[in-house]
């Protein structure tokens, strides 16, 4: 019979490590329309689709609010070869295709400077109040509205180049972005 004396010592159970902290959810500036970041990613990381082929649709929402809106291309001295009523993004008028790329890059700009500060989207408002007041000042005949008809054509283009994976939350988020636009717009242009 022994003593014991060579079983090895039980060893204590140790303490579980502290859990890493999960990197912070960044907070959002109160000027976006999104109450959590989980919405703000979601929207930009359905973006990334409208990036890889922003010149389609780019022509394709200028197309639709063209289509929809045909007396609003007098106010476009670079679409004087367009018919409104029939353009479509397969155009291939250079100044069709200069000002839909405009277009799409002041979303994409936003975009990108929310990205860049979630916390603080001023360079986004600036941006899109500065938009807002060239219009203004270079457009003439152009009311507040306008701004406004621009929303489902830039609904249509998301739905078109998202197709199955655009649903009722995607067509929330951009609704809110919209929106969230517009707001600065309208700022810069009555300002």
């Amino acid at each position: 019979m022994g003593s014991g004396a060579s079983k090895p010592p039980v060893e204590k159970p140790k303490p579980p490590e502290p859990a890493q902290p999960a990197a912070e959810t960044p907070t959002l500036d109160t000027r976006l329309p999104y109450p959590n970041f989980r919405e703000l990613f979601t929207m930009k990381n359905y973006w990334k689709t409208v990036r890889r082929s922003e010149k389609d649709c780019g022509k394709f929402m200028l197309a639709k609010y063209l289509n929809d809106f045909p007396q609003n291309k007098d106010l476009y001295l670079k679409l004087k070869n367009v018919n409104a009523q029939t353009v479509d993004m397969n155009c291939s008028d250079p100044g069709f295709e200069a000002i839909a790329a405009q277009y799409l890059k002041v979303f994409d700009d936003v975009i990108t400077a929310v990205e860049e500060k979630p916390g603080d989207v001023q360079t986004a408002c600036d941006r899109l109040q500065a938009v807002g007041k060239m219009h203004r000042q270079k457009v003439s005949g152009m009311d507040g509205t306008m701004f406004q008809n621009m929303e489902e054509p830039f609904i249509q283009m998301v739905s078109h180049i998202l197709q199955d994976r655009f649903n009722e939350k995607a067509e929330m988020l951009y609704r809110k972005f919209f929106q969230f636009c517009l707001k600065y717009l309208l700022e810069g242009f009555n300002g």
